[in-house]
């Protein structure tokens, strides 16, 4: 009895020493986890910054059409565009949304069929808008204007709040507003959006252009 009790505990012993990993076989899985992790890493990042690109340049797309698209609607709805020398496009805050060719970035226009006139004004500018617009291309670096849009209630005399037109983290680095030369009841709008990409210092950029016609409904 002894004797068959010594033996099932040698086989027990044994067994458990099979069952049991070396510090060489150890070694050899952690080396070979390592490699594949090397192998698959760099077409794991490749793969998430095709898709943070992606995302960016959907970002921009999505911003860009919907910016476009308002500003379209709001010329179309247009009757007349207010020139900046007569201070009709003023807001009474030091802001004058009125058009000049040399100052393309802002235009100011009567909306159509409205008795008293209200004013609509669109044009580029800094979340805080302690300033009056400035062109986008000359905003310093880290800052991030915005197209807005403002809409002056004749009733009330007032400038309503003003709208962006696109996310807070969307850069506008053109918008220009550019009458039709002979026929000027014709706007060509030119708008530039950036995102800064998955890397720091990496913008990606998304360009459109569209006219519109005033007064088209």
């Amino acid at each position: 009895m002894e004797s068959f009790s010594g033996e099932q505990r040698a086989l027990e012993g044994k067994d458990r020493t099979n069952a049991s990993f070396t510090l060489v076989e150890l070694l050899i899985v952690t080396g070979l986890l390592s490699l594949i992790a090397l192998l698959v890493y760099p077409a794991y990042l490749g793969s998430s910054r095709s898709y943070s690109l992606s995302d960016v340049k959907s970002s921009l797309q999505q911003n860009g059409r919907l910016a476009m698209k308002r500003m379209v609607i709001y010329l179309e709805g247009g009757m007349i565009v207010i020139p900046q020398e007569t201070d009709e496009g003023a807001d009474g805050e030091g802001n004058n949304y009125g058009y000049d060719e040399s100052v393309p970035y802002k235009i100011a226009f009567y909306l159509w069929d409205t008795t008293p006139s209200d004013k609509i004004a669109l044009y580029a500018a800094f979340p805080t808008l302690d300033i009056e617009p400035i062109p986008p291309a000359l905003a310093a670096e880290g800052e991030k204007p915005l197209p807005y849009l403002r809409r002056y209630d004749a009733a009330s005399s007032s400038w309503e709040d003003p709208l962006p037109l696109v996310r807070p983290d969307v850069k506008v680095t053109q918008l220009s507003f550019i009458l039709g030369g002979d026929n000027e009841d014709k706007v060509l709008i030119t708008l530039e959006l950036a995102q800064e990409g998955p890397t720091e210092d990496e913008w990606r950029s998304y360009k459109l252009v569209s006219a519109a016609k005033l007064g088209a409904r």
